[in-house]
């Protein structure tokens, strides 16, 4: 009910993006936190979906780290499914490199293209290394790269991050992701990961 309230009840005004699951909205709470609420298409839901909001859920609480965005909490209540996480008011990498001129805005300058990089870059170490137990995201791609008012990124939409083995640091894996964003040798075809 809260994130019904917050979001003006899923107001078209207050969609932040769209994706295959769902959409995303902006929300302020009562103390003027400001978030971002992910809410699953029901009739699209299925058991694919479930798992990448299970999955989600399950990464998120995991992992802490500067450059992956925030779960702030989630709701699995009757036909409802949300996600929330924190609000990066910036938008996604994939606004400022493709659609700057819709904004009316300029390019990213190119030391601020190797920052959001390097940003991007520590928090995939982070989660394929650094972290407690090993996870590979599988989707990278700009629209899952999020900026904050002060340009930094962090990774986003972990529906479709394997957890490792544990133990192993190398492993099978099907090839999952966005096409367009995967080498074609790849599509379809089982590859390891170390």
């Amino acid at each position: 009910q809260v994130l019904r309230e917050v979001t003006d009840n899923f107001s078209e005004k207050n969609i932040l993006g769209k994706g295959g699951f769902g959409t995303v909205y902006k929300g302020e709470l009562a103390d003027g936190t400001k978030i971002a609420v992910k809410r699953m298409q029901t009739e699209m839901v299925g058991d694919k979906g479930l798992n990448e909001f299970k999955s989600e859920i399950a990464v998120l609480t995991k992992v802490r780290h500067r450059h992956l965005v925030g779960l702030l909490g989630y709701c699995l209540e009757d036909n409802e499914k949300l996600l929330v996480y924190e609000y990066m008011p910036q938008g996604t990498l994939s606004q400022h490199l493709f659609d700057w001129k819709d904004d009316g805005s300029k390019p990213l300058e190119w030391k601020r293209r190797l920052s959001i990089a390097l940003d991007v870059a520590r928090g995939v170490e982070y989660l394929h290394g650094l972290a407690h137990q090993i996870f590979i995201h599988r989707d990278l791609k700009p629209s899952n790269i999020l900026l904050g008012d002060d340009m930094r990124a962090k990774v986003s939409d972990f529906g479709l991050v394997r957890l490792a083995p544990e133990g192993q640091a190398s492993f099978q894996t099907r090839i999952a992701g966005t096409f367009g964003y995967l080498a074609p040798e790849y599509a379809g075809l089982y590859f390891s990961v170390s």
